[in-house]
């Protein structure tokens, strides 16, 4: 699927990481060394290149993943370093319009086009969408604000989609605050903290 580009004049620029001059950037694969844009003025706290070279560290213990789903998507860096490692399409899932066009340019520059798609819309809206006949996901991110529930809400509504399937795996970034261990239809196989950062692994849970 092709993805159309708005040509609106927006303020793009290198993501830095808090208290880094290092720009954030794909880590390993074929597009190793890509620098990736955020909004100027934009709110948003994207994965940093520590817990993002973790949580794919973590992740070679499982079989890659080919079809990806990055929710709450932002800049897209999960999503696009998991296409840089070998998968072979993503959806990215983003609310908002101006980091939505962040995340084209960055999917853009990757030249990664003809393996993304990008929903612009809450991400519960999102997954309806997706439930209608779009198949299941091997890997799924999700990397929702803190302080709002979103990660607890997210997971409880992806234990009874049909877009996990019985050997899919779910990488939930979120707050230390928001507990996680017990949802419902999923098991958390994995947990792991990075300072302010906690992240989650998950599975369907084998039915008894």
């Amino acid at each position: 699927m092709c993805l159309f580009f708005l040509h609106a004049r927006i303020n793009l620029a290198p993501e830095r990481q808090k208290g880094k001059t290092d720009f954030l950037r794909v880590i390993s694969g074929k597009l190793k060394g890509k620098k990736l844009f955020a909004l100027q003025g934009l709110t948003l706290r994207p994965t940093s290149d520590r817990v993002k070279e973790a949580i794919f560290d973590l992740l070679q213990k499982f079989p890659p993943g080919e079809r990806v789903l990055d929710l709450f998507a932002g800049t897209g860096a999960l999503g696009i370093e998991a296409l840089s490692r070998g998968a072979k399409r993503a959806v990215f899932v983003e609310e908002s319009a101006r980091s939505g066009e962040v995340l084209r340019r960055n999917i853009e520059v990757c030249q990664v086009r003809d393996q993304a798609e990008v929903l612009i819309r809450e991400v519960e809206a999102g997954l309806k969408v997706l439930e209608k006949g779009r198949g299941s996901f091997d890997l799924i991110f999700l990397d929702p604000p803190y302080g709002k529930g979103l990660a607890c809400r997210t997971l409880r509504a992806l234990g009874c989609s049909p877009l996990v399937p019985p050997d899919g795996l779910i990488v939930a970034e979120h707050s230390p605050q928001e507990d996680l261990a017990s949802i419902p239809s999923l098991e958390r196989i994995d947990w792991r903290k990075y300072g302010g950062t906690e992240v989650s692994l998950f599975h369907r849970k084998e039915k008894e």
